[in-house]
């Protein structure tokens, strides 16, 4: 298994163990394979995706990567996690704005030392950004940020690729074009997708969905 979360929880302050945002949450996701996490605004959705991305803590239970467990790392640790193994696609895209599009999707593996110039260039060929690597962010369109930013997460060839509701800015036939494109890069190359979304006609489109309602998974 990818990604495995055993009996997770999450509290923040003032909360107890039946008030906590996320109360004993397990789950599994096996490399090129893809999960879908829906709920109600409030649920805990985007606390659990920050927890399997390394980017927050659990107070109780364990989380692991291909059998290395993380949530008890150092910051160190975590840091060097991130920029080799896990990568996170956003809502709002985070784009630098003062580098161009081959730059951003050049960045995150530059960081990590995983920059491989053939990859990179098959992506942004597949992406559809071929003639579009010398514009600014502000010079594209929406769904063309969004491949940037999908690329940007791809090009370290991550084993744990998250996304945080990462059509929620498209229209629907654009997100759904997204959505199709991104499944077939992870499955071709053994990356586990889990995403958070609040539609089901794209939870649908993903091998398996889970419901977060109250921090717990409803059955």
């Amino acid at each position: 298994m990818a990604l495995i979360l055993k009996n997770v929880t999450k509290r923040f302050d003032g909360q107890t163990a039946d008030t906590a945002v996320l109360r004993g949450i397990s789950l599994q996701l096996e490399r090129g394979s893809s999960l879908a996490l829906t709920g109600e605004s409030g649920s805990g959705k985007s606390t659990l995706l920050h927890l399997a991305a390394a980017l927050d803590r659990c107070d109780d239970g364990e989380i692991s990567l291909d059998g290395r467990r993380y949530d008890n790392l150092t910051d160190f640790e975590l840091s060097k996690l991130r920029r080799k193994f896990i990568s996170v696609v956003f809502q709002q895209f985070n784009l630098i704005p003062s580098l161009t599009v081959q730059a951003n999707i050049e960045l995150h593996a530059r960081i990590g030392d995983q920059f491989d110039i053939d990859w990179c260039g098959a992506l942004t060929d597949r992406l559809g950004l071929s003639t579009l690597q010398n514009r600014y962010p502000e010079q594209l369109s929406g769904g063309q940020q969004q491949r940037v930013a999908i690329a940007r997460a791809l090009a370290i060839k991550p084993a744990l690729l998250l996304a945080d509701e990462p059509t929620g800015n498209l229209d629907e036939s654009i997100s759904l074009e997204v959505i199709d494109l991104m499944q077939e890069l992870v499955k071709e190359h053994s990356t586990a997708l889990f995403l958070v979304t609040h539609s089901t006609q794209i939870a649908n489109r993903l091998d398996r969905q889970i419901h977060l309602k109250q921090g717990l998974i409803s059955k």
